[in-house]
């Protein structure tokens, strides 16, 4: 699999207005629910990440290697649908908004 470029993953205005949310959102989501990763306090130390030291707003690099899970591509009347499943195995984080330029 090549390596892809860095792309922003935002919904346009449609997807918006018609984006299915497990949860109420008081505003419309601007990016797709599915994408969000959860750490915990399982997983931030093995990160060596110190949940004081990170705030909502703050602006992260993250890295991830994943294994495939699960490919389906369906077609019907409607058009060709496809899901791609990925099981994030290794994380990299960088906190971007408090890092200096020389580190």
């Amino acid at each position: 699999m090549a390596l892809s470029p860095m792309v922003d993953m935002e919904l346009d205005d449609e997807d918006q207005l018609d984006a299915i949310q497990p949860i109420p959102m008081a505003d419309r989501p601007r990016y797709p629910y599915g994408l969000r990763i959860c750490l915990t306090e399982k997983e931030l130390p093995k990160l060596k990440l110190d949940p004081s030291d990170i705030q909502v707003g703050d602006f992260v690099d993250l890295r991830m290697f994943a294994t495939v899970t699960s490919v389906s591509i369906t077609g019907g009347d409607g058009g060709q649908c496809c899901r791609v499943e990925l099981q994030g195995e290794k994380l990299q984080i960088k906190n971007e908004t408090t890092e200096s330029d020389e580190d």
